[in-house]
């Protein structure tokens, strides 16, 4: 690329963030004015990330300028992210550069070299959903040209629980249920595993089995706080047929549905209404003041559902997924 020179270093390697925070601060004031950003902060936000393996900083310059540069945060073995949420997915380059494409280009072929010298196997570029166009600070449509074609469209989605009028309803006679923290890992992973496997989730879908599995690992570990009463699992004999994973997340008195699933052989019974209202009831009792999750858009049966609890839409989002296959 003429003119434009990557380096990539681990954020520990990095001495000083501060070039970095002026320049997202300048970037913000234009891009960004509704989040309030100061320099120190981001400075602070970048020094105080907690990861278990150093992200790793992705710069373009141009003439000894710093002209972008994204964070490429390690998930775990399988998975990168461009940016994580609160830095807005999308590459930080400067607005009216002339070589803003062959920024973005040279950053994403930094990003997917780098994936692919450390066995990676997916990186993850996601954004909030904008209603025009002209609001995005690089065209999307860009993304799938340089090998990250857009993946899904995730909805978040709340009801506030005061005004809620659900009380408990009993399963059908022989499904037990126990709380998810006393099931079987592996039990639990075949039930999750066969919820997924024939559903409307995009993300699941797209995903090798060893991504499920590090997607499992990370996000049902009992070390993490977990809301015993609302996250069951279902079971009828000795097979796993449906549960609820909820945590304490996504705000203060909120209670976020993790993910919820049923086996294909048992859908059609109510189960996954079902579900959803122990964990509505759940956490209303538990003084919980609301309640919130995320769906596929793609995923109608489960939307008709929510939306049937009088859950309301909030923000959307865009996943654009590289992957070596």
């Amino acid at each position: 690329m003429k003119n434009i020179e990557i380096q990539t270093q681990k954020l520990d390697e990095i001495p000083d963030v501060q070039e970095l925070a002026n320049f997202t601060y300048e970037l913000w004031k234009i891009s960004r004015p509704e989040i309030n950003a100061s320099i120190e902060g981001i400075a602070s936000w970048i020094k105080n990330l907690v990861y278990d393996e150093d992200p790793l900083i992705v710069k373009a310059y141009k003439e000894d300028k710093l002209v972008g540069w994204i964070l490429l945060f390690v998930h775990d073995s399988s998975k990168l992210e461009v940016n994580p949420w609160a830095l807005g997915g999308h590459p930080l380059i400067l607005q009216n550069e002339p070589s803003k494409l062959e920024i973005v280009r040279g950053i994403l072929k930094a990003c997917i070299n780098y994936a692919l010298l450390n066995n990676h196997t997916r990186i993850e570029l996601c954004y909030e959903k904008k209603e025009n166009m002209d609001e995005y600070p690089i065209n999307p449509s860009l993304y799938k040209e340089y090998n990250f074609p857009e993946e899904d469209e995730i909805v978040f989605m709340s009801i506030s629980l005061e005004n809620t009028e659900h009380s408990q309803v009993e399963f059908p006679k022989g499904i037990e249920t126990i709380f998810l923290k006393d099931a079987d890992d592996s039990d639990l992973f075949s039930c999750f595993y066969d919820s997924f496997s024939e559903s409307g989730d995009r993300n699941f879908l797209s995903e090798t089995d060893e991504e499920r599995k590090e997607y499992f690992n990370e996000h049902f570990d009992k070390e993490d706080e977990i809301i015993d009463e609302a996250s069951i699992v279902l079971i009828e004999g000795t097979k796993l047929i449906g549960f609820t994973l909820v945590k304490p997340t996504h705000g203060e008195g909120n209670g976020h549905l993790w993910i919820m699933g049923v086996i294909p052989e048992y859908r059609g019974h109510q189960l996954g209404s079902k579900l959803l209202n122990h964990a509505i009831v759940t956490l209303k009792e538990q003084g919980y003041k609301t309640m919130s999750l995320v769906v596929d858009s793609a995923n109608e049966a489960a939307l008709k559902l929510y939306e049937k609890y009088n859950f309301i839409s909030g923000w959307k989002r865009i996943t654009h997924a590289w992957k070596n296959e």
